[in-house]
């Protein structure tokens, strides 16, 4: 099934992000996130649950809606206008990574896709701006370093942080990174795993437990906030991008150093490298 090489041939940009292994995948255009607990904890309770309840359904079309009907987010969703899809579950051989739970593979070679909100051509064509705006080599190497679907779909759709991320490291090597560059490393690949995993466990935060979902759509509903620098009597940060595509918010030029330098040290594992 994950032919990935074929993939690559078929999907704008070269590199195909979707369904990567057994155990990486991505939903989130499916609004996998947007919902009002996006931690790992209750993101993959709720999908257990829907998944669990999905199989035990008659494939009928009225049975399907209605379950799509019932599916109640609890708390309230970061973006209103987000859809989040009642759809996506937990899919393949163990039900170890995310996608559509009315793909024919899981049907018995029926697609249910077009009973969606968006309908079936939208499932089948839709690529992310991820697909068309990151370069191909740091696509290549997100898919090859994920370990999971949970931080790999939060991560991939963050293309502002992502290009500013992999351009810090090109800097400090002084030319194009290159996917040989990450993955024959294994220092380097714990740098990328860490920085991956800022994501959800980054301290200066505007609000705690808030900005795991981005909307990364081109339609500028929402934006994330800059941030305030003059109110703290400093200069944008070096790391300006990466700060604000994490959400966050400094109160003092004490907390803006110790930002800067958990990403300092994060960037000098390649110091002994170059």
């Amino acid at each position: 099934m994950f032919n990935l090489e074929k993939m690559d041939n078929q999907v704008p940009g070269d590199v195909y992000l979707c369904q990567i292994s057994e155990s990486v995948s991505c939903g989130a255009c499916c609004g996998l996130y947007n919902v009002g607990d996006a931690s790992r904890k209750a993101l993959t309770a709720l999908m257990v649950r829907r998944t669990e309840a999905f199989l035990k359904l008659p494939r009928n079309m009225d049975a399907i809606l209605d379950f799509g009907r019932k599916q109640k987010l609890v708390g309230k969703s970061p973006f209103r206008k987000f859809h989040h899809c009642p759809y996506i579950g937990l899919v393949g051989e163990s039900r170890s990574r995310v996608g559509c739970l009315l793909h024919p593979l899981g049907n018995n070679g029926v697609d249910f896709r077009g009973l969606s909100f968006y309908g079936g051509l939208a499932c089948r064509m839709y690529f992310c701006p991820s697909c068309h705006r990151l370069p191909r080599t740091y696509k290549a190497i997100l898919r090859e370093v994920a370990e999971d679907w949970y931080l790999y779909g939060l991560l991939i759709t963050e293309r502002e942080m992502l290009n500013a991320f992999f351009q810090e490291i090109e800097a400090r090597l002084g030319r194009l990174l290159k996917k040989a560059d990450i993955v024959g490393n294994p220092r380097h690949i714990e740098m990328v795993r860490k920085f991956m995993a800022l994501k959800v466990n980054w301290p200066f935060r505007r609000r705690p437990g808030a900005g795991l979902c981005n909307y990364f759509f081109e339609d500028r509903l929402y934006s994330r906030p800059r941030i305030s620098y003059k109110a703290i009597g400093e200069t944008p940060s070096r790391y300006d991008t990466i700060l604000r595509e994490l959400g966050s918010s400094f109160d003092s030029t004490e907390s803006l150093h110790k930002a800067e330098h958990m990403l300092d040290r994060l960037f000098s594992r390649l110091k002994d490298e170059i």
